[in-house]
């Protein structure tokens, strides 16, 4: 069992997690939760702090597969108009009560995992065992309602996704995607070439160094050299063009990486493979691309960099202190203050506590976010209301935190997503972010919100 004292918008909460059960097919988190003091004085609807959409359905739950790189969201039920989870739970000061979600179809052999809560981070190692699930204890809570047991006769599958990362070489034109098995390293091609030409420009040794130094960390193997081009020009001429810049790059990597231990494939899909529609110039930009695709090796992470910092007009701080920040629009003083950042198999796992200073409520709301068109250029009204716009930087290399893929071209964080309920004064919130680990001797890392603030020396325990 595992209990820490969780401060969720005012209202103080002792969360217990103990082990999941597993009964038939489906795997139920109880998390057992005492309101030991109310933020309003009386009772409280504690599920409200842990809902994906604001409701006051506990549904916001993640467990993270860390060994085989996935997550998983609490199921819904058949008729999927609904979460099998605990709803509207509201409880008086003293009182403990359980808060309970459905994970079904969860593969047989996985033996623990770490869950994920708003609010209270991250609970590591939890197991899965075989048992009887915990029932809720019988009479009426404080809203007068009877909690019932979870009806676990009707759960669908729980959704399942690979977790990726995607990192990118300030100013150089390199961008690299992560997946579960394949690694994909996008060089721009608008720093490679001139417009509609295949030979190198005087700046494309930089970004063709920056690719070697993370093929060379990765280690040999196989590579697929593929070109791509936006939908301006014939069909035809856009074909031939993006396979003779697959070619030029692939014998520039081949100076440095020999074919004998980096075998190359050279590939060229014109414009039928488009990142974002070809509607816009900066859209078109990101479509004219080289890709350099290969098998993940287990437990890399690239290169990093030894570049210098790339500068920012936001605040600036150090560990263990962090950094303190005026929001815009009078919405308050926050101080952000770094907490254990733990290596975690193929990830690195950040806690960030944003401690309300000021007089009066404060809503962090979009200060971490990204814009609605994000780092992958996917459109996501709801990305700039998170923590999605925390990156990890080493040198001039920037990972974002983790994310998965809902739906094609739909990546979601492995955050908090929704960020707009107000920290009283002197109460604070938990944000756990999730970053690919960096290489092995890295000591201390830096996190940073372009131009809003970066905190430095946060050491790797």
């Amino acid at each position: 069992m595992q209990t820490r004292v969780v401060d969720a918008g005012g209202d103080r909460l002792r969360m217990s997690v103990g082990p999941l059960i597993r009964s038939g097919g489906t795997v139920v988190l109880t998390v057992q939760t005492t309101l030991e003091q109310a933020g309003n004085g009386g009772a409280a609807v504690v599920s409200r702090h842990f809902s994906s959409i604001l409701s006051t359905s506990f549904d916001a739950a993640r467990l993270i597969d860390e060994a085989g790189r996935r997550v998983y969201l609490v199921s819904r039920n058949t008729a999927d108009d609904g979460c099998v989870c605990t709803g509207l739970l509201r409880v008086e000061a003293g009182e403990t009560r359980p808060l309970q979600a459905a994970f079904g179809g969860l593969p047989a052999g996985l033996q623990r995992v770490s869950v994920m809560l708003p609010h209270a981070g991250v609970f590591t190692d939890v197991p899965i065992l075989d048992g009887a699930v915990p029932e809720p204890p019988t009479g009426v809570n404080a809203a007068g309602r009877v909690q019932k047991a979870l009806d676990l006769s009707d759960v669908a599958a729980s959704y399942g996704a690979g977790l990726e990362a995607y990192t990118e070489r300030v100013g150089v034109g390199v961008r690299t995607r992560r997946g579960a098995d394949q690694v994909d390293i996008s060089l721009d091609t608008d720093v490679l070439f001139r417009l509609d030409s295949a030979k190198l420009t005087s700046r494309a040794s930089k970004t063709i160094g920056a690719a070697v130094a993370d093929l060379k960390a990765a280690g040999p193997g196989p590579l697929t050299v593929t070109g791509h081009t936006d939908s301006t020009g014939t069909t035809a001429h856009n074909q031939t063009l993006s396979e003779q810049r697959a070619r030029v790059v692939s014998e520039a990597l081949t100076t440095q990486l020999p074919d004998g231990q980096w075998p190359k494939t050279v590939a060229a899909k014109g414009e039928s493979q488009p990142t974002v529609p070809n509607d816009s110039d900066a859209n078109r930009a990101l479509n004219r691309r080289v890709t350099i695709t290969f098998k993940e090796r287990r437990n890399n992470t690239g290169a990093g960099s030894t570049a210098p910092l790339p500068k920012t007009k936001g605040e600036e701080g150090k560990a263990p202190d962090g950094v303190e920040v005026s929001l815009p629009l009078n919405r308050g003083t926050i101080r952000f203050v770094p907490g254990a950042a733990t290596v975690r198999g193929p990830f690195l796992l950040v806690n960030l506590t944003a401690r309300n200073t000021g007089e009066g409520k404060a809503t962090i709301l979009d200060f971490l976010g990204q814009g609605v068109f994000t780092v992958r250029s996917e459109f996501d009204p709801f990305a700039r209301y998170g923590a999605a716009g925390v990156r990890l930087l080493q040198g001039d290399t920037a990972s974002y935190g983790l994310d998965y893929e809902l739906e094609p071209g739909d990546h979601r964080c492995l955050c908090d997503r929704l960020l707009n309920q107000a920290i009283p004064p002197g109460s604070e919130r938990l944000l756990s972010l999730w970053f690919p680990a960096p290489p092995a001797g890295e000591k201390v890392i830096t996190i940073d919100v372009a131009d809003r603030l970066r905190i430095t020396d946060i050491p790797i325990s």
